[in-house]
């Protein structure tokens, strides 16, 4: 069972931008607020100008939270990295907690990380996602991740070792490894892999976190010669860190080089098959 930990605060980091849905941003925000270790503030990047409808729901949850939500505008969009990164400084709390704008945290998500981080005292800690197409359970798709640091850093030389919309981290652990920086589709990983390669201390626990949103864009954007290009980079850059050979890096791409010449529809069969497992069944790491 979790400890009692409601004395512990933390932050809550989140960006949006103008093409999010705004019943999306308001089952996201909802999601955290109802949260059974409730968070001290939630910091809310505005990635460049937004629509009339987003401003809105952003006033209207304004209104609930009062200063407990801070809202930062960008004047212009910058991209998930940038906008994180312009977003953690406004964090009040020293731990904080990443959430996407169009996905929905289980109640207790928080409460079971911030045990984790302060029993075991890590820097960085998170868990499984299981995916949804309109309501979540309909797909029962779950993206499982290994659980020790040791398994971290051997997942990490081939896949992402983190679900980005599960973790919680030490704000301070983040700053030293250089925080979020521009790094098409690969910002997370590639902030994860920095940190692995400082010592940070991490894990994954086992349990499903987040129910995320997902769709054909998810493999269509794996089909994407500008994503081939920035995975290609991300492992050259992952060689140059010590956390993987010529070998190793030559693999990985070839890996994303098959995937982006096969159809999307192909892609989603084997995405499910091989990298998803179902709910209820046994985690296949």
């Amino acid at each position: 069972m979790p400890m009692n930990n409601s004395a512990i605060k933390y932050s809550v980091l989140m960006s949006v931008y103008r093409n999010d849905k705004p019943a999306y941003l308001d089952d996201a925000i909802e999601s955290m607020a109802n949260q059974t270790l409730p968070f001290n503030d939630l910091v809310l990047v505005c990635d460049g100008p937004l629509n009339d409808e987003l401003d809105y729901k952003i006033s209207i949850w304004q209104d609930k939270l009062g200063s407990s939500l801070n809202v930062v505008r960008l004047s212009e969009n910058h991209g998930l990295g940038y906008a994180l990164n312009a977003g953690l400084p406004a964090c009040a709390c020293g731990i904080v907690a990443r959430m996407d704008s169009d996905d929905i945290s289980r109640p207790d998500r928080c409460e079971r990380l911030i045990s984790c981080l302060i029993e075991d005292k890590l820097d960085l800690v998170g868990g499984m996602i299981e995916e949804f197409d309109k309501t979540p359970g309909d797909m029962g798709s779950i993206r499982n991740v290994p659980l020790t640091r040791e398994e971290i850093i051997k997942w990490a030389r081939n896949r992402n070792p983190f679900n980005h919309v599960t973790v919680m981290f030490r704000r301070d652990a983040v700053e030293s490894a250089g925080g979020y920086q521009p790094f098409s589709w690969m910002e997370d990983y590639w902030l994860w892999v920095r940190m692995l390669s400082l010592g940070c201390a991490c894990a994954n626990i086992p349990d499903v976190l987040v129910d995320v949103r997902t769709g054909d864009g998810m493999y269509a954007r794996r089909s994407n010669i500008a994503y081939l290009k920035s995975n290609a980079a991300f492992f050259r850059e992952l060689r140059k860190l010590g956390l993987t050979s010529r070998f190793g890096e030559f693999f990985s791409v070839l890996q994303r080089v098959l995937v982006t010449f096969m159809p999307a529809d192909l892609v989603k069969v084997a995405y499910n098959k091989f990298l998803r497992s179902k709910a209820g069944g046994n985690i296949d790491r």
